[in-house]
C-alpha cells in the first residue's frame, strides 16, 4: 500500500497522517483496557494490564521508533507476528479488545507495502477474528462469517483503489522530478548560450573599436616613420593623428567596459559621429570622402551603435584593402528603417572568396557586421567584384522585426535611390 523510499520518511501525503493513526491505536487500546479492567475480576486485571502494556510497547518499538513505513516487508511481518498473539490473548481475557479489530485492519492496509501483501494480510486477520469469535462463543455464527467475507472484499477493493491512486501519485512525483531536472538543464543551456553570445558580441565590439584603432595607429606611425627624415611637417601631422586616434581608441575602450556603448554617440548624434569617421579617413589616407544625410529621426541606441560599427568596419576595409580614391557615405532616415550606404571606387573583391572565408572562420569584420544587423532584424547588402569597387548597405528597422541579409555581386548600381539598395 505504500511506495517506500528508505530513510526519507513517508512517500505520500496520506502517510503524513501516521501520527493520527498512532494516536488512534493508543486511544482504542486505552479504551478497551479500561472496559476490560472494569469488567474483569481482580485476579485477571494484572494479566490484562501486563499484556496491554506489552502490546503498546511492541507498537512503539516497531511502528514509531523504527518507522515501520521505512522497513522492508520481512520486518513488517515481524511486527504483526509479535502483535497477533498479544492481541489474541487480550481478546481471550476480555471481549472488549474486539475494539482493536478496527485499528488492526487499518494497520494491515497501511503498514503492508503492496496489495499482494495487504490483501492476504486482511484475509489472515479476518480468519483470526473468526477463530477468536468461535473460541469465545463456542459456535460459528454465519452472520459473522458473511460480514467477515464482505469486510475482506470491501477491504481488498479499497486496497486496490488506494494502490492505483498511489501509483498515479508516484508517477506524478517522478514526472515532476524529471520536469525539474529538464528545467535545470534548459537553464544551464540558456546560460551557456548567453555566455557564448556575449563572447561573440565582445569579439565584435573589440574588433570594431580597439582593433580598428590599433590598425589606424600602426599605419599612421609607419607613415610618420617614412617621412620623418624628409618631411618633418607631414611626420608631425601623422603623429598628431596617431595621438588623436589613440585617445579616441582609449575612449572606445572605456565605452566597451561601461555598457559597451560607443563613446562617440555619448557626445554627438549618429550622423555627426559617422561624418567624423569619414573625415578621419580623409585626413589619414587622403581618400576623398563625403557624407550625405537625411533628416535624423529617433532610433534606438542599439540600432545607432550597429550603424556606427558598420561605418567603422566599412571605412576600415576601405583603408586596408580597397585602394580607393573616393568613398561616399549616405545615411538615409526612412519611415520604417534607417540605411547606411558606403560606396567606394576601389579594387573590389570576390564575394565567393568572402563566403569561403566566412565558412572557414577567418575574418570577423563583415560576418560580425552581418550578425549585428540580424540581431536587430536588419539587413546587410554587399555588392562587389574585382576592379569594380564595393557597395555596402546596412539597414536597421525603426520597429522590431527580423529580415535576412544579402550579399550579391556587382552588376551595376542597385535599383532605387542612393542609400536604398534593392532588398531580396
Amino acid at each position: 500500500m505504500r511506495v517506500r523510499r528508505p530513510g526519507v520518511g513517508p512517500s505520500h501525503a496520506w502517510e503524513r497522517w501516521a501520527p493520527a493513526l498512532h494516536w488512534l491505536f493508543y486511544l482504542v487500546l486505552a479504551l478497551a483496557t479500561g472496559l476490560a479492567v472494569a469488567s474483569t475480576a481482580a485476579n485477571g486485571r494484572v494479566a490484562i494490564l501486563v499484556l496491554a502494556v506489552a502490546l503498546a510497547g511492541w507498537y512503539w518499538v516497531w511502528a514509531i521508533h523504527r518507522r515501520i513505513w521505512d522497513l522492508p516487508l520481512v520486518r513488517v511481518l515481524v511486527y504483526f507476528a509479535g502483535a497477533a498473539p498479544l492481541f489474541a490473548f487480550l481478546i481471550v481475557l476480555s471481549e472488549a479488545y474486539f475494539l482493536l479489530a478496527f485499528v488492526a485492519y487499518a494497520q494491515v492496509f497501511a503498514f503492508l507495502p503492496t496489495p499482494r501483501s495487504a490483501i492476504p494480510g486482511a484475509v489472515v486477520l479476518t480468519g483470526l477474528m473468526t477463530a477468536l469469535t468461535v473460541a469465545d462463543t463456542g459456535q460459528l455464527p454465519w452472520l459473522t462469517v458473511i460480514l467477515a467475507a464482505l469486510s475482506v472484499m470491501v477491504g481488498s477493493g479499497t486496497v486496490l483503489f488506494i494502490d492505483a491512486i498511489m501509483r498515479e501519485s508516484e508517477q506524478r512525483h517522478r514526472l515532476i522530478a524529471e520536469l525539474e531536472a529538464t528545467q535545470r538543464e534548459l537553464a544551464a543551456a540558456e546560460r551557456e548560450a548567453g555566455v557564448l553570445e556575449e563572447r561573440q558580441r565582445l569579439a565584435r565590439e573589440i574588433h570594431d573599436t580597439l582593433a580598428q584603432g590599433f590598425t589606424s595607429i600602426v599605419m599612421l606611425l609607419e607613415a610618420a616613420e617614412a617621412e620623418i627624415g624628409s618631411d618633418q611637417t607631414a611626420a608631425a601631422r601623422h603623429l598628431d593623428q596617431a595621438r588623436r586616434t589613440a585617445r579616441e581608441s582609449l575612449g572606445e575602450a572605456r565605452g566597451v567596459m561601461w555598457a559597451l556603448q560607443p563613446e562617440a554617440l555619448e557626445r554627438t548624434s549618429l550622423p555627426q559621429a559617422i561624418g567624423r569617421i569619414a573625415e578621419q579617413l580623409r585626413e589619414e589616407t587622403g581618400v576623398a570622402s563625403s557624407m550625405v544625410s537625411g533628416t535624423p529621426g529617433q532610433l534606438p541606441r542599439q540600432a545607432e551603435t550597429a550603424l556606427l560599427r558598420a561605418a567603422q568596419e566599412g571605412l576600415a576595409n576601405v583603408r586596408k584593402h580597397a585602394r580607393a580614391k573616393e568613398v561616399v557615405l549616405t545615411l538615409s532616415y526612412l519611415a520604417d528603417r534607417v540605411i547606411l550606404d558606403i560606396r567606394d571606387d576601389g579594387s573590389g573583391f570576390d564575394l565567393a572568396a568572402l563566403a569561403d572565408g566566412a565558412r572557414n572562420g577567418t575574418g570577423l569584420g563583415l560576418p560580425g557586421m552581418r550578425a549585428r544587423m540580424e540581431e536587430l532584424g536588419g539587413t546587410l547588402t554587399v555588392e562587389s567584384a574585382p576592379g569594380q569597387g564595393t557597395s555596402l548597405a546596412a539597414a536597421v528597422p525603426t520597429t522590431p522585426g527580423r529580415q535576412g541579409s544579402v550579399a550579391r555581386p556587382a552588376g551595376g548600381p542597385p535599383k532605387g535611390a542612393v542609400g536604398e539598395p534593392e532588398q531580396r
